[in-house]
């Protein structure tokens, strides 16, 4: 028997199941997030890791569910400074839009800080701190989506202001922009589970 004969029904087996599918959701999936700051683009699919990156974590904080959504981008100009824009809100399941204003709230012994901020660094070294005010009027919306028995998207739309609460280093790339209006905000996350059984 010719070895051709053989090879093509193993063929059709294998590929019939699958088998040498190796991919799965997960892999496929692909995350968004991007906003204008001020009117330039922040875009993490526009870089490649390690120079983006991004999270969405739901955890248990006392008696609430506490999500925080972010993303960085490393400037490849000026490597390891970054950018990071990130919301928190204590989350509560029949809600899908809320307050990006800065808030907090007592958790045990200490404040846990709700609201928008942003910030830049250097490395691990805070060059400016922006965060939204106790008026403002910007917004999160959060939905999730099922991308798996185990895994779950999280997403939504956000705009909101933020003001310079502290900058410890001249060379900020923002001298000048004690505001930033951040619009056109879109994100979509893998969600990172973290609450407690």
């Amino acid at each position: 028997m010719n070895i051709l004969h053989l090879l093509i029904p193993l063929y059709l087996v294998f590929t019939g199941c699958n088998l040498f599918n190796t991919g799965n959701d997960q892999e496929k999936f692909e995350p968004t997030f991007r906003a204008d700051i001020n009117g330039e683009i922040f875009d993490i699919t526009q870089v490649k890791v390690p120079l983006g990156r991004y999270n969405a974590v739901l955890s248990t904080q006392g008696a609430y569910s506490y999500l925080a959504v972010f993303a960085s981008i490393f400037d490849i100009d000026f490597y390891p400074y970054k950018e990071t824009i990130s919301v928190s809100i204590f989350w509560i399941e029949e809600e899908t839009v809320y307050s990006t204003k800065i808030d907090s709230m007592l958790i045990g012994d200490f404040y846990l800080r709700t609201g928008a901020k942003y910030f830049e660094a250097d490395g691990d070294a805070i060059i400016s701190t922006y965060i939204s005010s106790y008026t403002d009027t910007g917004f999160i919306s959060v939905e999730f989506e099922k991308l798996s028995e185990e895994r779950d998207v999280v997403f939504g739309n956000f705009e909101f202001t933020v003001i310079v609460d502290s900058r410890t280093d001249q060379f900020s790339q923002r001298v000048g922009q004690d505001t930033l209006h951040i619009t056109n905000g879109e994100y979509r996350l893998l969600l990172d589970d973290r609450r407690e059984d």
